[in-house]
Protein backbone atom coordinates (compact mmCIF):
# COMPACT_ATOMS: atom_id res chain seq x y z
CA UNK A 1 0.00 0.00 0.00
CA UNK A 2 1.16 3.66 -0.68
CA UNK A 3 1.93 6.12 1.35
CA UNK A 4 -0.75 8.22 -0.88
CA UNK A 5 -3.27 5.17 -0.24
CA UNK A 6 -2.47 5.40 3.30
CA UNK A 7 -2.87 9.23 4.21
CA UNK A 8 -6.44 8.67 2.31
CA UNK A 9 -7.73 6.10 4.51
CA UNK A 10 -6.58 7.77 7.96
CA UNK A 11 -8.48 11.24 6.95
CA UNK A 12 -11.28 9.22 5.83
CA UNK A 13 -10.95 6.97 9.38
CA UNK A 14 -10.47 10.56 10.97
CA UNK A 15 -14.17 12.34 9.27
CA UNK A 16 -16.18 9.47 10.21
CA UNK A 17 -14.92 9.42 13.62
CA UNK A 18 -15.86 13.66 13.56
CA UNK A 19 -19.39 12.85 11.77
CA UNK A 20 -20.20 10.04 14.63
CA UNK A 21 -19.65 12.38 17.37
CA UNK A 22 -20.87 15.22 15.57
CA UNK A 23 -24.10 13.52 15.72
CA UNK A 24 -24.20 12.47 19.16
CA UNK A 25 -23.27 15.52 20.44
CA UNK A 26 -26.36 18.08 18.80
CA UNK A 27 -28.80 15.42 18.37
CA UNK A 28 -29.42 13.29 21.47
CA UNK A 29 -31.35 14.20 25.09
CA UNK A 30 -30.66 12.15 27.40
CA UNK A 31 -29.95 11.85 31.19
CA UNK A 32 -26.67 12.41 30.63
CA UNK A 33 -27.88 15.76 29.83
CA UNK A 34 -29.48 16.15 33.06
CA UNK A 35 -26.84 14.82 34.97
CA UNK A 36 -24.34 17.54 33.58
CA UNK A 37 -26.83 20.49 34.28
CA UNK A 38 -26.99 19.53 38.19
CA UNK A 39 -23.42 18.75 38.02
CA UNK A 40 -23.53 15.64 38.70
CA UNK A 41 -21.23 12.95 37.17
CA UNK A 42 -21.39 11.75 33.39
CA UNK A 43 -22.50 8.67 33.89
CA UNK A 44 -25.43 7.29 31.37
CA UNK A 45 -27.97 5.33 33.03
CA UNK A 46 -27.30 2.42 30.63
CA UNK A 47 -24.07 1.87 32.25
CA UNK A 48 -25.81 2.14 35.46
CA UNK A 49 -28.87 0.00 35.07
CA UNK A 50 -28.35 -2.40 32.24
CA UNK A 51 -30.97 -0.75 30.23
CA UNK A 52 -30.39 -0.80 26.29
CA UNK A 53 -29.10 2.95 25.31
CA UNK A 54 -31.25 3.20 22.38
CA UNK A 55 -33.99 3.06 25.28
CA UNK A 56 -32.79 6.25 27.03
CA UNK A 57 -31.95 8.40 24.37
CA UNK A 58 -34.16 9.65 21.30
CA UNK A 59 -32.71 11.57 18.02
CA UNK A 60 -34.85 14.64 17.77
CA UNK A 61 -35.93 15.60 13.78
CA UNK A 62 -34.35 18.94 14.25
CA UNK A 63 -32.97 21.64 17.19
CA UNK A 64 -35.25 23.25 19.21
CA UNK A 65 -35.30 26.34 19.13
CA UNK A 66 -38.30 27.56 21.13
CA UNK A 67 -37.25 29.17 23.97
CA UNK A 68 -37.31 33.13 25.19
CA UNK A 69 -34.01 34.74 25.65
CA UNK A 70 -34.85 37.22 28.79
CA UNK A 71 -35.22 40.92 27.99
CA UNK A 72 -32.11 42.76 28.67
CA UNK A 73 -31.71 46.06 30.22
CA UNK A 74 -29.17 48.57 31.48
CA UNK A 75 -28.12 48.68 35.26
CA UNK A 76 -27.53 52.51 34.65
CA UNK A 77 -30.71 54.72 33.86
CA UNK A 78 -30.11 58.05 32.14
CA UNK A 79 -32.40 60.38 30.10
CA UNK A 80 -32.54 59.41 26.51
CA UNK A 81 -33.32 62.63 25.94
CA UNK A 82 -30.36 64.15 27.29
CA UNK A 83 -30.32 67.03 30.26
CA UNK A 84 -30.22 70.64 30.47
CA UNK A 85 -26.46 71.45 31.01
CA UNK A 86 -27.31 74.12 34.02
CA UNK A 87 -30.07 72.07 35.65
CA UNK A 88 -30.25 69.24 37.58
CA UNK A 89 -29.21 65.72 36.62
CA UNK A 90 -29.17 62.78 38.64
CA UNK A 91 -28.63 59.02 37.35
CA UNK A 92 -29.93 55.58 38.63
CA UNK A 93 -28.24 52.68 39.34
CA UNK A 94 -29.55 48.80 40.15
CA UNK A 95 -27.45 45.74 40.40
CA UNK A 96 -26.82 42.82 42.90
CA UNK A 97 -23.45 44.60 43.97
CA UNK A 98 -22.82 48.40 43.31
CA UNK A 99 -19.91 49.88 43.26
CA UNK A 100 -18.68 53.60 45.27
CA UNK A 101 -18.54 55.60 42.60
CA UNK A 102 -19.55 56.06 38.56
CA UNK A 103 -17.74 58.01 36.01
CA UNK A 104 -19.10 60.26 33.39
CA UNK A 105 -17.14 58.96 29.86
CA UNK A 106 -16.85 61.26 26.61
CA UNK A 107 -18.72 59.49 23.82
CA UNK A 108 -16.19 60.86 21.00
CA UNK A 109 -12.59 60.50 23.23
CA UNK A 110 -13.64 58.16 25.44
CA UNK A 111 -12.25 60.04 28.44
CA UNK A 112 -13.63 60.04 31.93
CA UNK A 113 -14.50 64.03 32.07
CA UNK A 114 -16.03 63.75 35.64
CA UNK A 115 -16.31 61.48 38.76
CA UNK A 116 -19.64 61.16 40.90
CA UNK A 117 -19.75 58.98 44.14
CA UNK A 118 -22.98 56.65 44.93
CA UNK A 119 -25.40 58.57 47.41
CA UNK A 120 -27.53 55.93 49.20
CA UNK A 121 -27.54 51.91 48.94
CA UNK A 122 -30.65 50.59 49.03
CA UNK A 123 -31.87 47.14 48.77
CA UNK A 124 -34.93 45.78 46.79
CA UNK A 125 -36.38 42.55 48.34
CA UNK A 126 -38.74 41.52 45.46
CA UNK A 127 -35.82 42.05 42.96
CA UNK A 128 -32.95 41.00 44.93
CA UNK A 129 -30.99 44.08 44.28
CA UNK A 130 -29.78 47.51 45.16
CA UNK A 131 -30.81 50.32 43.72
CA UNK A 132 -28.75 54.01 44.63
CA UNK A 133 -28.68 57.16 42.84
CA UNK A 134 -26.29 60.18 42.03
CA UNK A 135 -26.01 63.44 40.62
CA UNK A 136 -23.74 65.83 38.30
CA UNK A 137 -25.28 68.89 38.87
CA UNK A 138 -22.38 70.50 38.99
CA UNK A 139 -20.69 68.84 35.38
CA UNK A 140 -22.33 71.93 32.70
CA UNK A 141 -19.95 70.93 29.79
CA UNK A 142 -22.12 70.44 26.47
CA UNK A 143 -21.70 67.27 24.65
CA UNK A 144 -22.44 63.68 24.50
CA UNK A 145 -21.69 61.43 27.11
CA UNK A 146 -22.38 57.98 28.87
CA UNK A 147 -22.01 57.05 32.56
CA UNK A 148 -19.89 54.08 33.47
CA UNK A 149 -19.30 52.12 36.76
CA UNK A 150 -17.37 49.05 38.07
CA UNK A 151 -19.55 46.26 38.53
CA UNK A 152 -22.72 46.74 36.46
CA UNK A 153 -20.98 48.38 33.27
CA UNK A 154 -22.20 51.45 31.24
CA UNK A 155 -25.28 53.45 30.39
CA UNK A 156 -26.82 54.05 27.10
CA UNK A 157 -25.71 57.80 25.46
CA UNK A 158 -27.18 60.98 26.61
CA UNK A 159 -26.26 64.83 25.58
CA UNK A 160 -25.95 67.79 27.69
CA UNK A 161 -27.17 71.23 25.97
CA UNK A 162 -28.42 74.35 26.85
CA UNK A 163 -31.72 75.71 26.98
CA UNK A 164 -32.72 71.99 26.76
CA UNK A 165 -36.08 72.55 28.34
CA UNK A 166 -36.50 75.53 25.75
CA UNK A 167 -36.54 72.66 22.83
CA UNK A 168 -38.43 70.63 24.77
CA UNK A 169 -41.06 72.96 24.88
CA UNK A 170 -41.47 73.82 20.84
CA UNK A 171 -41.31 70.53 20.08
CA UNK A 172 -44.27 69.81 22.38
CA UNK A 173 -46.07 72.94 20.67
CA UNK A 174 -45.33 71.49 17.19
CA UNK A 175 -46.59 68.24 18.02
CA UNK A 176 -49.77 69.76 18.90
CA UNK A 177 -49.90 72.27 16.00
CA UNK A 178 -49.97 68.73 13.64
CA UNK A 179 -52.45 67.14 16.35
CA UNK A 180 -54.54 70.37 15.67
CA UNK A 181 -54.70 70.00 11.74
CA UNK A 182 -55.67 66.77 11.84
CA UNK A 183 -59.65 66.17 11.43
CA UNK A 184 -60.77 64.10 14.57
CA UNK A 185 -62.84 61.38 13.53
CA UNK A 186 -65.39 58.98 15.50
CA UNK A 187 -66.07 59.86 19.50
CA UNK A 188 -62.50 58.73 21.01
CA UNK A 189 -60.36 60.90 18.74
CA UNK A 190 -62.88 63.75 19.20
CA UNK A 191 -62.64 63.63 22.86
CA UNK A 192 -58.60 63.39 22.98
CA UNK A 193 -58.89 66.40 20.96
CA UNK A 194 -61.34 68.34 23.22
CA UNK A 195 -59.19 67.79 26.53
CA UNK A 196 -56.27 68.81 24.52
CA UNK A 197 -57.94 72.28 24.11
CA UNK A 198 -58.57 72.23 27.38
CA UNK A 199 -55.66 71.92 29.09
CA UNK A 200 -53.45 73.72 26.78
CA UNK A 201 -55.73 76.74 26.89
CA UNK A 202 -55.46 76.44 30.44
CA UNK A 203 -51.60 76.34 30.63
CA UNK A 204 -51.95 79.59 28.30
CA UNK A 205 -53.88 80.92 31.23
CA UNK A 206 -51.27 80.18 33.72
CA UNK A 207 -48.38 80.81 32.36
CA UNK A 208 -48.76 83.28 29.02
CA UNK A 209 -45.42 84.68 29.32
CA UNK A 210 -43.50 81.54 28.32
CA UNK A 211 -45.78 81.59 24.76
CA UNK A 212 -44.25 83.49 22.06
CA UNK A 213 -45.73 85.52 19.01
CA UNK A 214 -43.55 84.13 15.80
CA UNK A 215 -45.25 85.56 13.31
CA UNK A 216 -45.99 89.19 15.41
CA UNK A 217 -49.69 89.52 14.75
CA UNK A 218 -50.50 90.39 18.23
CA UNK A 219 -51.80 86.58 18.83
CA UNK A 220 -49.65 83.97 20.63
CA UNK A 221 -49.09 81.64 18.18
CA UNK A 222 -50.36 78.45 20.25
CA UNK A 223 -53.59 80.66 20.26
CA UNK A 224 -53.64 80.51 16.86
CA UNK A 225 -52.98 76.69 16.76
CA UNK A 226 -56.06 76.31 19.34
CA UNK A 227 -58.08 78.31 16.58
CA UNK A 228 -57.35 75.77 14.51
CA UNK A 229 -58.32 72.79 16.58
CA UNK A 230 -61.22 74.71 17.71
CA UNK A 231 -62.59 74.60 14.10
CA UNK A 232 -61.66 71.34 13.44
CA UNK A 233 -64.22 70.10 16.05
CA UNK A 234 -66.76 72.97 16.12
CA UNK A 235 -68.62 70.94 13.11
CA UNK A 236 -69.69 68.25 15.54
CA UNK A 237 -72.32 70.60 17.37
CA UNK A 238 -74.57 69.98 14.33
CA UNK A 239 -75.05 66.67 15.03
CA UNK A 240 -74.37 66.89 18.67
CA UNK A 241 -77.24 65.29 20.55
CA UNK A 242 -77.54 65.10 24.46
CA UNK A 243 -74.42 62.37 24.16
CA UNK A 244 -71.13 62.28 26.60
CA UNK A 245 -69.26 64.64 24.16
CA UNK A 246 -71.77 67.87 24.57
CA UNK A 247 -70.80 68.81 28.34
CA UNK A 248 -66.82 68.13 26.90
CA UNK A 249 -67.61 70.21 23.94
CA UNK A 250 -69.10 73.00 25.45
CA UNK A 251 -66.19 73.00 28.13
CA UNK A 252 -63.46 73.52 25.36
CA UNK A 253 -65.20 75.98 23.66
CA UNK A 254 -66.47 78.28 26.46
CA UNK A 255 -63.02 78.11 28.01
CA UNK A 256 -61.46 78.84 24.22
CA UNK A 257 -63.71 82.00 23.99
CA UNK A 258 -63.28 83.39 27.11
CA UNK A 259 -59.24 83.66 26.38
CA UNK A 260 -59.65 84.12 22.88
CA UNK A 261 -61.67 86.94 23.35
CA UNK A 262 -58.78 89.98 23.87
CA UNK A 263 -57.39 89.24 20.13
CA UNK A 264 -60.75 88.67 18.40
CA UNK A 265 -64.25 89.59 20.37
CA UNK A 266 -66.53 88.73 17.19
CA UNK A 267 -65.75 84.94 16.53
CA UNK A 268 -65.34 84.22 20.75
CA UNK A 269 -68.89 85.75 20.98
CA UNK A 270 -69.99 82.96 18.69
CA UNK A 271 -67.83 79.99 20.04
CA UNK A 272 -69.43 80.93 23.67
CA UNK A 273 -73.14 81.11 21.82
CA UNK A 274 -72.72 77.71 20.56
CA UNK A 275 -71.24 76.31 23.61
CA UNK A 276 -74.55 77.56 25.38
CA UNK A 277 -76.79 75.83 22.91
CA UNK A 278 -74.59 72.81 23.31
CA UNK A 279 -75.22 73.02 27.11
CA UNK A 280 -79.12 74.06 27.13
CA UNK A 281 -79.49 70.57 24.60
CA UNK A 282 -77.45 68.27 27.14
CA UNK A 283 -79.78 69.95 30.28
CA UNK A 284 -82.66 68.25 28.67
CA UNK A 285 -81.52 65.05 29.13
CA UNK A 286 -81.48 64.23 32.87
CA UNK A 287 -79.62 60.87 32.29
CA UNK A 288 -76.16 63.23 31.01
CA UNK A 289 -76.87 65.65 34.23
CA UNK A 290 -76.37 62.40 36.22
CA UNK A 291 -73.81 60.50 34.02
CA UNK A 292 -71.45 63.33 32.97
CA UNK A 293 -71.43 64.99 36.09
CA UNK A 294 -67.61 65.82 36.06
CA UNK A 295 -68.02 67.20 32.44
CA UNK A 296 -70.98 69.07 33.13
CA UNK A 297 -69.29 70.67 36.35
CA UNK A 298 -66.47 71.49 34.09
CA UNK A 299 -68.79 73.27 31.38
CA UNK A 300 -70.54 75.15 34.02
CA UNK A 301 -67.42 76.70 35.31
CA UNK A 302 -66.72 77.73 32.09
CA UNK A 303 -69.82 79.04 30.70
CA UNK A 304 -70.41 80.96 33.87
CA UNK A 305 -66.76 82.54 33.90
CA UNK A 306 -66.87 83.59 29.91
CA UNK A 307 -70.75 84.72 30.31
CA UNK A 308 -71.96 85.98 34.02
CA UNK A 309 -75.19 84.18 34.21
CA UNK A 310 -76.53 82.39 37.46
CA UNK A 311 -78.10 79.59 36.02
CA UNK A 312 -74.46 78.06 35.81
CA UNK A 313 -72.54 78.81 38.90
CA UNK A 314 -76.27 77.45 40.52
CA UNK A 315 -75.01 74.19 39.37
CA UNK A 316 -71.42 74.44 40.33
CA UNK A 317 -72.91 75.86 43.97
CA UNK A 318 -75.67 72.83 44.18
CA UNK A 319 -75.82 71.26 47.90
CA UNK A 320 -76.97 68.11 45.36
CA UNK A 321 -74.11 67.19 42.86
CA UNK A 322 -72.12 70.89 43.27
CA UNK A 323 -68.19 70.75 43.79
CA UNK A 324 -68.34 70.82 47.14
CA UNK A 325 -71.14 67.86 47.65
CA UNK A 326 -68.75 65.40 45.25
CA UNK A 327 -65.82 66.23 47.23
CA UNK A 328 -67.21 65.36 50.19
CA UNK A 329 -68.64 61.71 48.82
CA UNK A 330 -64.84 61.30 47.36
CA UNK A 331 -66.52 61.71 44.05
CA UNK A 332 -64.30 64.21 42.46
CA UNK A 333 -63.09 62.93 38.88
CA UNK A 334 -60.57 64.92 36.68
CA UNK A 335 -62.75 67.64 34.90
CA UNK A 336 -64.06 68.31 38.53
CA UNK A 337 -60.91 69.16 39.92
CA UNK A 338 -60.55 71.41 36.83
CA UNK A 339 -63.97 72.84 37.77
CA UNK A 340 -62.64 73.74 40.85
CA UNK A 341 -59.54 76.06 39.38
CA UNK A 342 -61.95 77.63 37.21
CA UNK A 343 -64.56 78.61 39.85
CA UNK A 344 -61.42 80.08 42.20
CA UNK A 345 -60.18 82.16 39.42
CA UNK A 346 -63.03 83.68 38.12
CA UNK A 347 -63.94 87.18 38.29
CA UNK A 348 -67.50 87.06 38.67
CA UNK A 349 -69.22 86.55 41.85
CA UNK A 350 -68.61 83.52 43.55
CA UNK A 351 -68.68 82.23 47.52
CA UNK A 352 -65.41 82.77 49.46
CA UNK A 353 -65.49 80.52 51.99
CA UNK A 354 -66.50 78.01 49.13
CA UNK A 355 -63.38 78.87 47.14
CA UNK A 356 -61.57 78.75 50.44
CA UNK A 357 -62.64 75.00 50.69
CA UNK A 358 -62.09 73.98 46.91
CA UNK A 359 -58.47 75.43 47.41
CA UNK A 360 -58.07 73.11 50.13
CA UNK A 361 -59.28 70.03 48.59
CA UNK A 362 -57.27 70.49 44.92
CA UNK A 363 -53.94 70.87 47.30
CA UNK A 364 -54.83 67.55 48.85
CA UNK A 365 -55.40 66.06 46.03
CA UNK A 366 -52.33 67.52 44.85
CA UNK A 367 -50.76 65.67 48.27
CA UNK A 368 -52.16 62.52 47.07
CA UNK A 369 -50.45 62.58 43.88
CA UNK A 370 -47.23 63.35 45.19
CA UNK A 371 -47.19 60.92 48.29
CA UNK A 372 -48.52 58.03 45.61
CA UNK A 373 -45.58 58.66 43.25
CA UNK A 374 -41.81 56.52 44.62
CA UNK A 375 -38.66 57.46 43.80
CA UNK A 376 -38.38 56.36 40.14
CA UNK A 377 -35.59 54.09 40.35
CA UNK A 378 -37.93 52.19 42.47
CA UNK A 379 -41.08 52.27 40.90
CA UNK A 380 -42.73 49.14 37.80
CA UNK A 381 -42.79 50.66 34.50
CA UNK A 382 -46.45 49.94 33.72
CA UNK A 383 -46.48 50.91 30.06
CA UNK A 384 -50.50 50.25 29.73
CA UNK A 385 -52.90 52.74 28.17
CA UNK A 386 -54.44 53.54 31.53
CA UNK A 387 -51.63 53.73 33.89
CA UNK A 388 -49.54 56.48 31.25
CA UNK A 389 -53.17 58.41 30.85
CA UNK A 390 -53.44 57.97 34.75
CA UNK A 391 -49.63 59.60 34.73
CA UNK A 392 -50.08 62.10 32.61
CA UNK A 393 -53.56 63.47 33.89
CA UNK A 394 -52.21 63.52 37.66
CA UNK A 395 -48.98 65.48 36.32
CA UNK A 396 -50.77 67.78 34.61
CA UNK A 397 -53.12 68.02 38.24
CA UNK A 398 -49.62 68.51 39.88
CA UNK A 399 -48.49 71.33 37.77
CA UNK A 400 -51.56 73.13 38.52
CA UNK A 401 -51.47 72.70 41.77
CA UNK A 402 -47.33 73.94 41.85
CA UNK A 403 -48.21 77.41 40.25
CA UNK A 404 -51.26 77.92 42.99
CA UNK A 405 -48.75 77.14 45.67
CA UNK A 406 -45.33 76.87 44.87
CA UNK A 407 -43.88 73.54 46.60
CA UNK A 408 -41.13 72.54 46.32
CA UNK A 409 -41.17 69.03 46.53
CA UNK A 410 -44.26 68.99 43.99
CA UNK A 411 -41.54 70.86 41.43
CA UNK A 412 -38.92 67.87 42.04
CA UNK A 413 -41.53 65.57 41.38
CA UNK A 414 -42.59 66.49 38.36
CA UNK A 415 -38.80 66.85 36.69
CA UNK A 416 -38.42 63.68 38.45
CA UNK A 417 -41.40 62.02 36.18
CA UNK A 418 -40.19 64.14 33.47
CA UNK A 419 -36.98 62.44 33.31
CA UNK A 420 -38.59 59.22 33.96
CA UNK A 421 -40.73 59.31 30.73
CA UNK A 422 -37.86 60.17 28.90
CA UNK A 423 -36.58 57.06 29.58
CA UNK A 424 -34.81 57.09 33.24
CA UNK A 425 -36.07 53.78 34.23
CA UNK A 426 -36.09 50.23 34.58
CA UNK A 427 -36.82 49.54 31.26
CA UNK A 428 -35.27 52.47 29.38
CA UNK A 429 -38.48 53.05 28.25
CA UNK A 430 -38.45 56.44 26.46
CA UNK A 431 -42.45 57.76 27.27
CA UNK A 432 -42.68 60.18 25.25
CA UNK A 433 -41.71 58.40 21.41
CA UNK A 434 -43.95 55.64 22.15
CA UNK A 435 -46.79 57.21 23.65
CA UNK A 436 -47.42 60.72 24.60
CA UNK A 437 -46.87 61.99 21.41
CA UNK A 438 -49.05 59.76 19.74
CA UNK A 439 -51.98 61.49 21.97
CA UNK A 440 -53.34 64.49 22.04
CA UNK A 441 -54.52 64.85 25.68
CA UNK A 442 -51.39 63.27 26.85
CA UNK A 443 -48.64 65.82 24.68
CA UNK A 444 -50.84 68.94 26.79
CA UNK A 445 -50.39 66.99 29.92
CA UNK A 446 -46.53 67.26 29.23
CA UNK A 447 -46.56 70.64 27.82
CA UNK A 448 -47.95 71.88 31.54
CA UNK A 449 -45.27 70.11 32.92
CA UNK A 450 -42.89 71.71 30.76
CA UNK A 451 -44.80 75.12 31.61
CA UNK A 452 -43.87 74.29 35.90
CA UNK A 453 -40.41 73.15 35.09
CA UNK A 454 -39.26 75.92 32.94
CA UNK A 455 -40.81 78.93 35.39
CA UNK A 456 -38.89 77.14 38.11
CA UNK A 457 -35.85 76.43 36.35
Amino acid sequence: MGLVERYRRIVSFLLCGCLAAGLCGCGWVGDMEKNNAMGEPQISQAEGDGIAEQDVFKLLPEAELDYQVPEQYPGIWVSLGGYDSKGSKEVFFRGHSLPDTFRIMDSATGQCVYTGRLLEDRYNAATEEYNSYGEFTDFVDVGEYYIECDIIGRSYSFTLQEARLHEQFDLAIAEIRRQGRETPTGAGAVRDMLQQVILVLLSYELYPDLYEDGDGNQIPDILEYMTEAVRAIVGRQESAESDELTYELAAALAKYSYIYQKYDSKYATEIVQVAAGLWQQAEKNETNRAVQGDARLLAAAELYRATGQRKYVTVLEADDGGLLDKAQQEDMGRYDYLAAVTYIATKKSVKVELCNKLIRIVMNRGEKIAAGIPRMAYREVDQSESAVDDMMWDMALLSVVDYVITNYEYGRVIERQYYYLWGRNAKSYCFWEQDISQQPAWTACYLLMLCDMRVNE
